[in-house]
């Protein structure tokens, strides 16, 4: 019995060792996953009609086509959605807005290491302090799936 346990804690390390670490670096390109950087609210009371709803978007792997981003059910956004890159230039699109969802079209797609920056704009809540959360996903050149980014979530408060 004493042999076999350590027969079995010799593979177990000799496997555990052949195995290379992925860390993340920080490095542009290290990750091939698009991901959410952060969001906010402009300004975030909670009172404020017609504040500004933000996410950022780290565009990795295969280029971008779309963002699609499920609305919560008491949003509503008056003043469409703004898309800019890391320069602060706006990068064209085509928003639609039905049914509690969000459609943000790329006239071209977007490249990797691009960093873009979503405005909602012109948002309307019930004004009370909340959490709200958008679910945001991405369809990408050459995947037919929408790949989920995250969980978009805005802090607002009573002022």
């Amino acid at each position: 019995m004493k042999n076999f346990i350590y027969a079995s804690a010799a593979i177990i390390l000799a496997v555990a060792s052949s195995v290379s670490s992925a860390q993340a670096t920080g490095r542009p390109g290290d990750a091939k996953i698009s991901h959410l950087l952060d969001s906010r609210a402009y300004p975030n009371d909670a009172s404020f009609q017609g504040a500004t709803h933000q996410f950022k978007v780290h565009v990795q792997g295969n280029a971008l086509l779309e963002l699609l981003i499920d609305l919560p059910e008491e949003v509503r956004i008056s003043n469409g959605i703004e898309v800019k890159n890391q320069s602060g230039q706006k990068v064209p699109a085509t928003v639609s807005i039905n049914n509690g969802k969000a459609r943000v079209a790329f006239s071209s797609p977007v490249a990797p290491e691009t960093k873009l920056s979503i405005s909602m704009l012109g948002i309307e809540t019930p004004g009370s302090d909340q959490t709200w959360q958008y679910q945001i996903y991405a369809k990408k050149v050459g995947l037919t799936a929408e790949i989920p980014l995250g969980l978009a979530q805005i802090y607002t408060y009573r002022g």
